[in-house]
């Protein structure tokens, strides 16, 4: 992947953040259902302007990302994430936390770096609310 390392650092924390706020909110009823989707609609904002060649969603489909456009020509993306194994877009996401994990330890990351990274953007979001 051509990505840079900076770039999956803010899309692992991104991505972590998105996850953990729709599953608090489908633990919820529907007070926090515009939480999650306002969670949502940052993840794939963000995703479409650090992963515009499409080479982080193609490599965990397991396809190319010239495969993935075609496929996403004649079909939605949630047509095709079912069709590589995929039920909700949530199992995606998990997903793309795993390899952007393997990716930085790839990169000379360890488990405990990447926890720590975590860890403190989440504690400066919980000071700041």
């Amino acid at each position: 992947m051509k990505i840079a390392t900076k770039t999956l650092t803010s899309l692992l924390i991104i991505t972590v953040l998105t996850l953990s706020s729709t599953t608090l909110v489908s633990a919820t009823s529907n007070i926090g259902q515009s939480m999650g989707q306002k969670a949502e609609h940052r993840f794939e904002r963000i995703t479409k302007r650090h992963d515009r060649k499409m080479e982080l969603h193609a490599s965990v489909l397991g396809i190319t990302p010239a495969e993935l456009k075609v496929e996403l020509k004649t079909g939605t993306f949630d047509q095709v994430l079912k069709k590589h194994g995929f039920k909700t877009r949530e199992d995606f996401r998990l997903a793309v936390t795993g390899k952007l994990k393997d990716e930085l330890k790839k990169r000379g990351w360890s488990e405990e770096k990447i926890q720590k990274l975590l860890n403190k953007k989440l504690s400066k979001l919980e000071n700041r609310t």
